[in-house]
């Protein structure tokens, strides 16, 4: 008996991880009976803290520790699911996320396919006898007892202060608690009917049902299911039973693909393939020296409409040729339709596609056609960038600038790094693409460690919408308009319907109304789990909290005063939509937002009904801010052109003016002219004055300097530590002390250690939330820094967060 000893790194919150376990096996020279010995970066079932739990093991040793180890209990993965490449990945990301190697290959696997355990709740037979015979037992265990076993997760949702009797219910054995993993995703599989290569069939002892079976099956030459076998045959069940129990025709499960393309949208008439202007041929041929030379990545700078995505279809073709494989990274889930539908337009079905709104079985075949080399082009948000592409050539990611490349769960990653990082390791080459980089990433540019290439104008002679910027303080107290529509906008938009053109109004707030105030002591509704207003949701007819998910009812009387004086206030896009309804009858509008594409579909058939100009006005969120391209869109309205300048972040003009350039570039796209109307209380900021022209390079100057005055990225990195707790008092003690261990140490100066202090959203979810903010020159030193002082840290019921260089610090 041979005894290896892993080191398992789980993806949950432990003080220690990872652990030491041992694994028992005997070698035996015979292949057919030899067990599997698990690898590195196998996953396995581990007991931890009296339950089962899914662990990645990190190291694998034939030394024994100095303490007494416990036994895996099975392992998942006979064969390795990540390359070695992916492995170094899953490291790195540890080291530089602050998180475990666990949480990495966690992060690294979709839902489809990383499975877990699942904890279930069962009466005892004790219970279940006392229960029958009416003895006296709590109401929870009454319940249990009635409905049987049930989920952990159920029980705890139903009975959220019982949770605390689970250990006297047990010692009493009044419950059992039970682990079981979940059945992760598998193929979609149909029941097929073939007839039996070695039976020989005596014709004259068949029925002519039976024969009509028979013929159509061999006809047909494809396996064919039941329902195919008796539409084809025109025959009832009981021929096919009594074949079947002959032997002569048999059945198995064929796999099927899942059809991720079937709509309309995907079906319309591709786009005409022009030939490349100067501009992007430029672009091309720089993108091939730094692949064929040092694989430097490349940063195109283009403005919008510029002709990028083309630029990115002719290198993925370059690669496809070469037996290379490309991951292409965009933004937003609604972006991924319209970038899909491009690439399988040039490539045919050779393209996977990855992100969240996929069911798990989706995931899975998506995964494990990417895994096979059946789809050597991916296309999906942040998470597809750890799509297993086999011999990858490329990872593009579109629209790079975006806070959404940042995963906001542990482990804390931005996928332009893990991008780049990947791309090192595969020795393929990152292409980052946006009209308004990072300034980050352009300051990288500048210092020669990112090749920057320009694409300063549109593609086809089209030229930039005329912006119009309308103060509406003027509006306001000059004209007395209290519309969410200017004047200028309203007329603007009656132009637009008649010449039968498309608008986009754009606001960066879903929902109704923002707040809901009692007008006679103006106190507002605010969610009782966090300190926050709740918003009003019209179709629903609730108000609803954005952050934890909370609803409440429509309060006909303040809870403060009793008066019944309830107004609504702030706008957000369905009340958008039911203003431009009430002005614009005639006209056909639909709304783009989280809300209005929840349902499976309802995205790729908004875009489809847009595109085939069955939408005359289309509101919506950052959704639409981005990517979208439609010929027939002259008029872009953004009615709140200052509304993240209002956010307690160093990054909010650049969001703002990336925002607002972006969505205006949705505009003139085609052969008419585009107009943008911007609505700003702010004229004069200059996130907004550099993006009525699109004038990057100025607005990338002027911000830049503030940041090297203030010391903001990219002149320094950020850790930011967030602790939680329920109970204050905890919350601020736990955040003083964290921050006098963070300015005793040796890799980080003291005085620039910032906090403790609130949140900008103090509490969320019944947690108290607290901050404390480091800067550092050098990252790896603010790293060493911080993992020192967690190590050293207490387990206790205080929850830490960190994020090196956060995005969005709420």
């Amino acid at each position: 008996m041979k005894r290896l000893f892993l080191e398992i790194s789980f993806p949950i919150p432990i003080p220690k991880n990872p652990l030491i376990y041992h694994f028992d096996f005997e070698e035996i020279d015979n292949p057919e009976k030899a067990v599997f010995v698990p690898v590195q970066g196998s996953r396995v079932i581990a007991p931890i803290r009296g339950r089962s739990q899914i662990g990645y093991i990190e190291k694998i040793s034939e030394i024994p520790p100095t303490f007494e180890t416990k036994k895996i209990i099975e392992i998942i993965d006979p064969c390795p699911v990540f390359s070695p490449q992916m492995i170094e990945l899953g490291k790195w990301i540890a080291q530089t996320t602050l998180s475990s190697f666990g949480d990495a290959l966690h992060a690294m696997l979709p839902a489809g396919v990383k499975g877990g355990i699942t904890c279930w709740i069962n009466p005892s037979n004790k219970t279940l006898e006392m229960f029958r015979n009416s003895e006296d037992l709590p109401n929870t265990l009454n319940w249990l007892a009635q409905e049987g076993k049930k989920k952990m997760s159920e029980f705890s949702r139903t009975f959220p202060k019982s949770v605390r009797n689970f250990k006297e219910w047990r010692e009493k054995g009044l419950i059992e608690i039970e682990y079981k993993r979940e059945q992760q995703a598998g193929p979609k599989l149909r029941k097929v009917f073939r007839v039996a290569d070695q039976k020989a069939i005596v014709i004259e002892e068949l029925t002519a049902k039976e024969k009509q079976v028979i013929e159509i099956l061999l006809k047909e030459q494809e396996p064919l299911t039941l329902t195919e076998v008796l539409k084809k045959s025109g025959v009832s069940s009981s021929p096919v039973k009594n074949l079947l129990k002959k032997g002569i025709i048999q059945t198995f499960d064929q796999k099927i693909d899942r059809n991720l393309t079937e709509g309309d949208y995907y079906k319309s008439a591709p786009e005409e393939n022009n030939n490349l202007t100067q501009s992007q041929q430029l672009v091309l041929s720089a993108i091939r020296q730094s692949y064929e030379s040092d694989n430097k990545p490349v940063l195109i700078h283009g403005v919008t409409c510029s002709g990028k995505t083309e630029v990115y279809l002719r290198w993925v073709a370059e690669l496809l040729a070469k037996n290379k494989g490309a991951i292409i990274l965009v933004p937003e889930i609604t972006l991924t339709p319209q970038m899909v539908k491009r690439l399988i337009d040039r490539f045919g079905f050779r393209v996977a596609i990855l992100h969240s709104r996929l069911s798990d079985g989706e995931r899975f075949d998506q995964w494990e056609g990417i895994r096979c080399g059946k789809f050597p082009v991916v296309v999906g948000a942040r998470s597809a960038v750890f799509a297993p592409v086999p011999n990858l050539g490329t990872i593009i990611i579109d629209e790079e600038g975006e806070p959404t490349f940042k995963q906001s769960e542990t482990p804390k990653y931005h996928a332009r790094e893990v991008a780049e990082f990947r791309c090192r390791l595969e020795k393929a080459i990152l292409i980052l693409g946006s009209a308004t980089p990072t300034l980050e990433s352009y300051s990288m540019a500048l210092n020669q460690k990112y090749q920057l290439v320009e694409m300063p104008e549109r593609v086809s002679e089209r030229f930039p919408p005329k912006v119009e910027v309308v103060d509406m303080r003027q509006e306001l107290t000059v004209k007395n308009n209290r519309s969410m529509f200017s004047g200028a906008l309203s007329k603007a938009l009656n132009e637009t319907l008649k010449a039968g053109s498309q608008a986009i109004l754009y606001l960066n707030r879903r929902g109704h109304s923002t707040f809901v105030l009692c007008r006679a002591c103006g106190e507002s509704v605010n969610c009782s789990k966090c300190k926050i207003s709740m918003v009003y949701h019209t179709g629903s007819e609730i108000l609803r909290c954005h952050y934890c998910g909370e609803i409440q009812p429509i309060p006909k009387q303040c809870g403060k005063c009793g008066n019944t004086a309830i107004k609504f206030f702030g706008g957000g896009t369905q009340r958008v939509e039911a203003e431009a309804r009430r002005y614009f009858p005639k006209a056909r509008i639909d709304r783009m937002d989280s809300d209005a594409i929840s349902a499976k579909g309802n995205l790729e058939t908004i875009l489809d009904k847009f595109g085939k100009r069955e939408i005359d006005i289309l509101i919506g969120t950052q959704m639409v801010a981005k990517g979208l391209d439609f010929p027939n869109v002259t008029l872009v309205g953004i009615l709140a052109a200052d509304a993240l300048l209002k956010l307690p972040d160093f990054r909010a003009s650049e969001r703002n003016f990336s925002l607002l350039a972006q969505v205006a570039g949705r505009s003139g796209r085609g052969k008419n002219l585009g107009k943008v109307i911007l609505q700003t209380y702010n004229p004069d900021h200059h996130s907004i004055k550099y993006a009525i022209t699109e004038n990057y390079k100025g607005f990338f100057e002027e911000e830049n300097q503030m940041r090297k005055i203030s010391f903001y990225p990219p002149f320094c990195h950020i850790g930011l530590f967030t602790i939680y707790n329920p109970d204050l008092n905890s919350v601020i003690a736990a955040s003083n002390a964290l921050t006098e261990q963070l300015k005793k140490n040796a890799h980080l100066n003291p005085e620039l250690v910032y906090g403790p202090a609130p949140a900008p959203i103090e509490k969320i979810d019944l947690n108290f939330r607290y901050q404390i903010m480091i800067k550092h020159e050098d990252q790896n030193e603010l790293i060493q820094g911080v993992r020192e002082v967690l190590d050293k840290k207490k387990s206790s019921e205080i929850k830490i967060s960190v994020n090196i260089n956060p995005f969005i610090s709420l």
